[in-house]
């Protein structure tokens, strides 16, 4: 079993390597994920965001090497982009980026487009919408150990969404999992419980019921921003 990775010193050792074989064409080096959210395990990769002044195969293939020469290599993922892409890109997504992005190298904030709440809320509606349909197309198209062992790994969408909005809402963005429990309210907090116990073919279409509900009135919720 892996090890806990000390993240410090990793990222320390990345953004040296990448700046020795980029130069200044170096613009950014973010941490995501687990390892941002003091939340990781041994399993947990390690997601890192890197953007370059543009990007070719062979940037590609050189921060490949970089990784391998680091250690890690089978865990480590990300993000990989040049500017001009960042600054065009959909702006529905830049929100929940900027939140979930700890500055390494650079600032995030200084490459990446302006965003509305519309965007926030059509960031939410995307996701909504994409979990609604894999619930009911998992539940017609597979099988029921499928389902079952499958319906947990909704909670990481949820936890998204959620993040998104209550920002939308309330103006706060939950930053770990371990503080959901404390913020998010109501229906929302019902289903985030709902996997404090495990899905079983007893429960599974309570679960699933109450999941098809919440995404329909999220949906109405964020239905209207302009």
């Amino acid at each position: 079993m892996n090890n806990l990775v000390d993240i410090k010193d990793y990222t320390k050792r990345l953004t040296e390597a990448l700046k020795m074989k980029f130069g200044k064409r170096l613009l950014y080096v973010g941490l995501q994920g687990s390892y941002l959210r003091d939340e990781a395990t041994p399993e947990s990769d390690i997601d890192i965001m890197l953007v370059l002044d543009e990007i070719h195969s062979k940037d590609l293939n050189a921060y490949r090497q970089i990784l391998e020469e680091l250690g890690e290599y089978n865990r480590a993922c990300g993000f990989v982009c040049g500017r001009n892409e960042l600054l065009n890109w959909f702006p529905e997504e830049i929100c929940h980026v900027l939140h979930t992005t700890s500055d390494i190298y650079g600032k995030l904030n200084d490459i990446v487009p302006n965003y509305s709440k519309k965007d926030v809320a059509d960031y939410i509606k995307m996701s909504v919408g994409n979990l609604y349909h894999i619930l009911c197309h998992r539940r017609i198209h597979s099988e029921m150990e499928k389902n079952v062992n499958k319906l947990p790994l909704a909670k990481r969408d949820i936890f998204f969404i959620l993040q998104n909005l209550y920002y939308l809402e309330d103006n706060t963005f939950i930053k770990k999992k371990s503080e959901v429990t404390y913020i998010v309210k109501g229906s929302d907090l019902q289903v985030w419980d709902c996997f404090s116990e495990n899905v079983t073919y007893e429960n599974i279409d309570q679960k699933l019921d109450l999941l098809l509900d919440w995404c329909k009135d999220v949906l109405k919720r964020t239905s209207g921003y302009k």
